[in-house]
């Protein structure tokens, strides 16, 4: 028996956030030009709401053929060394990282199961690529935390299962500073889950996908 399609939920929060991302890029932007020294100044305090939205693809047994997931998370974060120049490849690696903390939580819509971490997250902003209010980023995180996710079987290899769960994310995006102190973003995100063999043998299969969307804001406090 395949499992019933939940994408329906999914795919108004996703359309609900896109439109609240135009209306908000469609404010003017106000005057004057943004200043990343300013934005990311030495110890910057950085506060980040986002959602995620994975498909993890036809890829277990027939009971559990698709898996869809959405992430929502909050993070705390700090610009430890304001913005970085170099000195070689013509500035190219000129940028401010982000170094925070991030309680995320993890629905697995199809499987009705969770997961729940606390992550090490990094961002780091390509202050060299900036187009006016738009900054590119490329960011990675990693979660140890807890789960009730039970999937798949030991006999063809997909058996994934808790307590114990390991996220580990990487992404790619770009931030819209609707001011010197407040950016919306959006970008690609691909996760990974497994249990490093932790939940005894034979159920470390492992969740990948790089089929993930994310959006948020942040808040930049100097």
């Amino acid at each position: 028996m395949a499992i019933r399609s939940r994408r329906t939920p999914l795919v108004r929060i996703a359309l609900c956030a896109a439109v609240s991302i135009l209306t908000i890029s469609s404010a003017p932007k106000p005057a004057g030009a943004l200043d990343p020294d300013q934005t990311f100044g030495r110890w910057t305090k950085v506060v980040s709401i986002e959602a995620a939205f994975a498909y993890f693809g036809a890829h277990l047994n027939n009971q559990h053929a698709i898996v869809q997931a959405w992430n929502l998370s909050g993070r705390f974060s700090l610009v430890p060394f304001g913005v970085t120049r170099f000195n070689f490849l013509g500035g190219a690696l000129d940028g401010a990282a982000e170094i925070g903390l991030e309680p995320t939580f993890e629905r697995f819509e199809t499987e009705r199961q969770n997961f729940a971490g606390l992550g090490l997250h990094l961002r780091y902003g390509l202050i060299h690529f900036r187009w006016g209010p738009l900054i590119p980023w490329i960011d990675a995180l990693i979660a140890p935390g807890g789960s009730d996710l039970r999937i798949g079987t030991v006999s063809n290899g997909t058996r994934l299962t808790g307590p114990f769960m390991d996220e580990i994310q990487a992404g790619i995006g770009e931030s819209y500073f609707v001011s010197d102190n407040a950016a919306i973003y959006a970008g690609l995100q691909a996760q990974h889950f497994s249990n490093g063999g932790f939940n005894g043998g034979n159920r470390n299969f492992s969740l990948n996908t790089p089929a993930g969307l994310v959006i948020g804001v942040s808040w930049y406090l100097p």
